[in-house]
């Protein structure tokens, strides 16, 4: 980063910088004083005319308890940029009302540290996840001199791959996240958005060929093998339950770095972190957790880290229209979910065409992803939990619902990769196309055989949701296509990264270039960014936030002269 913010090439960012960062963004920007802070959207309800939000302060009740300074804000546009990570997911376990230690989220960490580490009681924590947070409440406890019982859930996916920041991989060291924005290595993932870079020859090659899965295997057990290696996990018995339960190539998103400032797993080696792949029956009075399997553990504190809700705590108004807004939901009609499933299943048979290594990926149970279990009201003992399963995110290129005439309604940030300032930069600006009717025609299809399928099939996607009467055939047979495309993105992310979050929302890693492929040439620009044609592409090195600098520019020369970008 810049000189100013006191971070060198190839040290890792504090969190407090990248706060600051921000605000001197918003200050440069004029935008500081357009933000409400500490304020929240409890209500979005759609109009006649746009959008009616209800907000409140945050934090802030009248005697009896409820919230005062309510307001509503009302506009004909709206983008929700609230991402995936602003609720944690809650801890529910049977004896939390008589567990006297303190439960903790890893989400109020920072609020509550000194109540965690200033307490000379509490000698020994619990931290219950497998991801990359749990890791930093571990490590934050064990070094501040605490004994800490690590659990992971012996019926969820295990741990995430954790790994230096840079790896050797064969003779090359390699800065390991910039593998994922290297035009070659592109190509060994199987990604529905590949053709989109112009190499799609390659790919097909790749993924439609004996030889070239072959290759492919290779490729990723190799990476798999120096990441495990690497980090050290096969060097002790104990940090054998730290290993993936699967391949690298499963996994997106769920690849975190060891930016720690000593090695944590010595913590692991030398006892004063215990690792247990159980899951937790219930709390138990006092400060006790009881395991299925009947064994307990006596603690002083447990920190949950069980990730973030992905459907998002502001109410959308009518509650029948979350379906079409794309929103996670667990009031889908009858006939939607038949609508969804057809899609699906034609989705699943365009995407093991295409690439037959996922007809062998890993079939996973999604009960951690979208079905979340609550206990009874009461908490009365011996009543069963509850289940309710949600949609998952269905939004068009993963940012605007397929359905909606209006184009008033844009997500940003429910797409997970590892390249979050160019997905940002990018979308942002796709956004406003969108918004304002500036893609122009209906951009590239996903799909090989969308146009001929669509327009032969009989299917009703067009009209589950009152979509434009069958005379307009134009028009139907783009909302079909938008339906169509929205399940394949969506079924190809979950076969894709079965062990991230695919399940829920888009979630990928080596995908996210030909992603951004495919907005910039839906804004009408040229993606092939390095110079020199396809030997840039190629041999130009990984793709990085300087080289989309110039994008806002190029869009705004196209809108005043069309033809500049053709």
């Amino acid at each position: 980063m810049h000189e100013r913010f006191g971070v060198k090439q190839g040290e890792h960012i504090p969190g407090e910088v990248i706060h600051e960062y921000f605000r001197q963004y918003a200050d440069k920007l004029d935008l500081t004083k357009r933000i409400l802070l500490e304020t929240r959207v409890r209500i979005v309800e759609k109009t006649g005319e746009g959008w009616r939000l209800r907000v409140e302060p945050a934090g802030v009740l009248t005697h009896d308890g409820q919230p005062t300074g309510a307001r509503v804000i009302t506009c004909n546009k709206l983008i929700v940029a609230t991402g995936l990570t602003s609720s944690p997911a809650p801890l529910e376990l049977m004896g939390s009302e008589d567990f006297q230690k303190p439960i903790i989220q890893f989400a109020d960490l920072a609020r509550r540290e000194k109540e965690l580490l200033g307490d000379p009681s509490i000698q020994h924590a619990t931290v219950f996840g497998s991801g990359k947070s749990a890791y930093d409440c571990v490590y934050l406890l064990a070094s501040s001199g605490r004994r800490v019982t690590w659990v992971m859930r012996a019926s969820g996916h295990g741990p995430i791959y954790m790994a230096p920041a840079h790896i050797y991989v064969g003779p090359f060291y390699c800065w390991l996240e910039m593998l994922t924005s290297i035009r070659l290595f592109t190509w060994f993932s199987p990604c529905v958005l590949g053709d989109a870079d112009g190499f799609g020859y390659l790919r097909s090659l790749l993924h439609g060929t004996r030889a070239g899965r072959w290759f492919i295997d290779k490729f990723w057990k190799k990476l798999e093998t120096e990441t495990v290696e690497q980090a050290g996990l096969n060097k002790h018995e104990k940090l054998k339950l730290l290993q993936p339960d699967a391949g690298a190539v499963w996994y997106a998103t769920g690849l975190g770095i060891l930016n720690y400032p000593t090695n944590m797993y010595d913590f692991v080696t030398a006892g004063q972190v215990e690792v247990l792949r159980k899951n937790i029956e219930r709390l138990q009075r006092g400060n006790m957790i009881k395991f299925s399997d009947g064994e307990t553990v006596e603690m002083d504190a447990l920190v949950s880290s069980m990730g973030w809700e992905f459907a998002p705590d502001i109410e959308f108004l009518p509650r029948d229209l979350r379906a079409e807004f794309g929103i996670p939901s667990t009031g889908l009609s009858q006939s939607q979910k038949d609508m969804w499933d057809q899609l699906n299943a034609r989705a699943d048979v365009e995407i093991f065409e295409r690439f037959p290594m996922l007809v062998k990926g890993p079939k996973l149970r999604h009960d951690a992803l979208v079905v979340r279990e609550h206990l009874p009201t009461a908490s009365v003992e011996g009543m069963p939990r509850t289940k309710q399963e949600y949609s998952p995110w269905r939004l068009w290129r993963g940012l605007a619902p397929p359905l909606q005439k209006e184009k008033n309604l844009v997500f940003l940030g429910m797409i997970m990769n590892l390249q979050g300032a160019i997905t940002n930069h990018i979308a942002s600006i796709w956004a406003f196309a969108y918004m304002n009717g500036e893609l122009g025609s209906l951009p590239r299809s996903l799909s090989i055989t969308n146009a001929r399928k669509t327009s032969r099939s009989n299917e009703q996607p067009a009209t589950t949701y009152g979509a434009p009467p069958e005379k307009d055939d134009q028009m139907r047979t783009e909302t079909a296509r938008l339906l169509y495309e929205t399940a394949l993105f969506n079924r190809f992310s979950d076969r894709r990264s079965p062990y991230g979050y695919g399940a829920r929302n888009p979630d990928f890693a080596f995908d996210a270039l030909p992603f951004f492929d495919m907005l910039v040439q839906d804004l009408g620009l040229n993606s092939w960014r390095k110079g020199w044609g396809w030997i840039g592409e190629v041999f130009g090195g990984p793709y990085l936030p300087r080289d989309y600098e110039g994008l806002v520019d190029e869009w705004k020369n196209k809108r005043s002269n069309p033809k500049s970008c053709s």
